[in-house]
């Protein structure tokens, strides 16, 4: 029985893909296809886990052994502290006295498992893929957990905060990318994946993740009972916004939470902020000369690298400047100082360590607090995309995941046939 249609963003046709992870089959270039689900009503599985309780809404017919899921809280701490009354927050991370279970410490797990679950179902025996860190981490860990062939392509200047338990990686090929960055190692993935007849896991294009981290939003909404009036998180390539914005269209569709949109807003961890600069030029594309510094290696100035992106789903049909401009949302771009001030702010008040991208988030929402963007009474959701590390030094093994391989970005085509993944 169908589940879902497929829509390209740009036309708003039905799409059918000829195969799995071939998202511009029957759609634009420049687009994304959203998953439209038949059933408008959200019919939530109580009798299953985690984020399993929403696979009405989730594009897979199973589930697996993965268990866990956002939690959402309503804040007391950072909320007094800012004067808010109606502050929620989609808690990501390792806490488990708090129910927190995520032993990588970011919501990169809940993609991890979409993608690799609508993997198995599809056919599909190995993925290919490029990270900043968080979903390297994210795809290194679930893939063992699930035993599923995958391979990712990560800058060496990344390549510190990609720590998992202790285990023995069977499944997950880690090549170390020296001299280069984000980009360069999704071009080398991309050309991986061609050159060894691999699948590319598509990144934002791909519907599967996305709906993984749209779990977190459509968690909120229904513990808070209504669709929230703003929305907070640190985005990179922009996917978990589109995901929120794509789910809460869905919840308009329903009808049950309410039928308004959450004004989104989203920020960038200076100096990387091409997107905070082509929404204040008000264009829907990014100048590379203009919007990204002109520097050897970003990585080497901001205090979130994983929020670095030099291609962003901005521009593309169905991405964040539609988004933005469907909910009248705003960008900001926050300095490292603000970050670490804002991940003080967050422990001190709510007592729990938080990732730099959730500090951007953080540092966002103190700043829209402060120029009046929000009222005090209003429904805010503010998205902790990772946290934990601390609590997860103390209670697990960590280690380093040691790459399988190093290369360069100048590694030939005849090379990369050659190595052994």
């Amino acid at each position: 029985m169908e589940k879902y249609k497929l829509i390209c963003c740009a036309n708003g046709n039905e799409v059918m893909l000829e195969k799995p992870f071939d998202f511009q089959t029957g759609c634009h270039e420049n687009s994304l296809l959203k998953t439209v689900y038949l059933q408008d009503k959200l019919e939530l599985r109580k009798d299953l886990p985690g984020l399993w309780k929403y696979i009405n809404w989730l594009p897979v017919n199973g589930i697996n052994e993965y268990s866990f899921g956002p939690v959402t809280y309503k804040s007391q701490g950072l909320a007094k502290e800012l004067g808010l009354y109606n502050l929620w927050i989609s808690f990501n991370g390792y806490y488990p006295d708090f129910g927190a279970y995520y032993k990588t410490c970011t919501f990169k797990e809940l993609h991890a498992v979409l993608v690799i679950q609508y993997a198995k179902e599809h056919g599909v025996d190995k993925l290919v893929l490029a990270s900043a860190g968080n979903t390297a981490v994210a795809f290194a860990y679930i893939a063992e957990f699930l035993k599923f062939p995958m391979v990712c392509v990560v800058p060496e200047k990344c390549m510190a905060n990609v720590q998992a338990p202790n285990m023995v990686f069977q499944n997950s090929n880690i090549i170390m990318l020296t001299g280069g960055d984000y980009s360069d190692a999704l071009n080398v993935a991309r050309r991986l994946a061609t050159l060894k007849g691999y699948t590319y896991e598509g990144g934002a294009k791909n519907f599967a993740r996305r709906a993984g981290l749209g779990v977190s939003y459509m968690d909120a909404v229904t513990r808070i009972g209504r669709i929230p009036d703003h929305y907070f998180q640190g985005v990179g390539s922009g996917t978990g916004a589109i995901a929120a914005w794509h789910s809460n269209m869905q919840f308009v569709s329903d009808g049950s939470y309410g039928t308004y949109m959450t004004k989104l807003h989203l920020a960038q961890n200076k100096p990387m902020t091409p997107m905070v600069s082509a929404w204040a030029a008000g264009r829907n594309f990014i100048k590379q000369e203009v919007d990204v510094p002109q520097v050897d290696n970003i990585l080497d100035l901001v205090a979130a690298p994983v929020l670095t992106n030099k291609y962003p789903a901005y521009g593309i049909s169905g991405g964040v400047y539609d988004a933005l401009r469907a909910t009248g949302g705003l960008m900001y771009g926050v300095s490292n100082d603000e970050l670490f001030e804002a991940g003080d702010v967050f422990k001190r008040t709510e007592g729990r360590d938080v990732n730099p991208p959730a500090a951007v988030a953080t540092a966002a929402l103190i700043r829209a607090v402060k120029e009046h963007k929000v009222r005090k009474g209003e429904i805010i959701l503010l998205n902790i995309t990772g946290a934990g590390r601390e609590q997860r030094l103390r209670d697990l093994s960590i280690k380093p995941i040691k790459p399988n391989h190093v290369i360069t970005k100048e590694i030939t085509d005849e090379q990369l046939m050659e190595m052994p993944v």
